[in-house]
């Protein structure tokens, strides 16, 4: 069974809050891909990876690289899982169409995207709950992170 996760992002970036779940899934020693919508928007996050802290970098590697089952952490515009990830991060309100693929799919995305909101309160309802479970957590006006299932 699949656990479907939803962080509805008040007061946060999603590009730093997607780098602390990434970090959290190393020290789980998971592998992880992240899903985009496009080219732009990976190599956006992919920059944003290399520098994101002035002492350190997060190491990972993209469908342009060689030797994909290699990495870490892998960026990709297609649904696949060359690394035998354990979890798919989502930002851009991609939906992930094979959930058993992973043992967590995880999606974030801004409370001001209505979109995108809507699309997954949709999708959520469309959850078959016997073959995976779901978690929806959403910001509080302070940045606490709130159960909303």
């Amino acid at each position: 069974m699949s656990e479907i996760f939803f962080y509805k992002l008040k007061n946060s970036s999603s590009e730093l809050f997607l780098i602390s779940l990434i970090e959290k899934s190393l020290d789980n020693n998971w592998n992880s891909v992240v899903l985009f919508d496009s080219i732009e928007r990976m190599e956006e996050i992919n920059d944003i990876l290399w520098s994101y802290k002035d002492t350190s970098f997060l190491p990972h590697g993209s469908e342009n690289d060689e030797n994909s089952k290699f990495h870490r952490v892998y960026l990709t515009c297609k649904e696949e899982n060359p690394n035998d990830s354990k979890v798919i991060f989502s930002i851009d309100g991609l939906l992930v169409k094979n959930i058993n693929s992973w043992k967590r799919c995880v999606y974030i995305f801004n409370e001001q995207n209505l979109k995108v909101v809507d699309q997954f309160h949709l999708y959520k309802n469309d959850i078959d709950l016997s073959q995976h479970s779901y978690k929806s957590f959403e910001q509080d006006t302070y940045g606490k992170w709130i159960n909303s299932n």
